[in-house]
């Protein structure tokens, strides 16, 4: 009976894991690859964005119910909003400013607005990001460690950092630990 509970719990997250990957995600194209490191070009894009205090671990999670709400109808119109991927989150002096990317559909004037004070809604423009993708969970030691591979691989490159790093997360919570799929993001320049 363990077993047969084992592999239907298997074959529900496995399900679960595929149907989380065919959700919208930001767009970009790469335009150099350097060891380990991708360069790419990511379009312009709308984030909807909570700050909050905390530390690296639960700040995903305190800002998850104020986006949440957004995207399923806590807004102006009470429109539902699709959930794209990845969710970006990124330091900011004492804080964490944590983002849902918002389907290419919108621009500033159609997106509905947040009804929500705490949620902020802004305009990306176009980037040169490189990224580095690893797998597994998402404890801020494995984000740490590859952060550093990161700047290692960047230090080796024909590439700079020129701003904060920032870490994507593309899979659902309920996604097994070993199918995640993250990266590192930091915006670069051209030596």
């Amino acid at each position: 009976m363990k077993q047969l509970v084992t592999a239907i719990f298997g074959i529900i997250s496995l399900t679960a894991s595929i149907c989380a990957y065919s959700i919208e995600s930001l767009g970009y194209a790469v335009l150099a690859n350097e060891g380990d490191i991708e360069i790419r070009k990511y379009e312009p894009h709308l984030l909807a964005s909570v700050r909050v205090n905390g530390d690296f671990e639960d700040a995903g999670s305190k800002a998850f119910r104020p986006l949440f709400k957004f995207i399923t109808g806590e807004n102006t119109t009470e429109a539902k909003i699709a959930m794209t991927a990845p969710v970006i989150q990124t330091s900011t002096a004492d804080q964490w400013l944590i983002s849902f990317v918002m389907p290419r559909e919108y621009d500033l004037e159609s997106l509905p607005v947040p009804a929500s004070a705490i949620v902020e809604v802004s305009s990306q423009p176009e980037a040169i990001m490189a990224a580095m993708q690893y797998s597994g969970g998402w404890s801020k030691s494995r984000y740490e460690k590859h952060e550093g591979l990161m700047m290692q691989a960047l230090a080796a490159s024909n590439y700079k950092s020129c701003g904060e790093p920032k870490w994507a997360r593309h899979n659902a919570p309920f996604t097994p630990w070993f199918m995640r799929k993250n990266e590192i993001l930091v915006p670069v320049c051209s030596l």
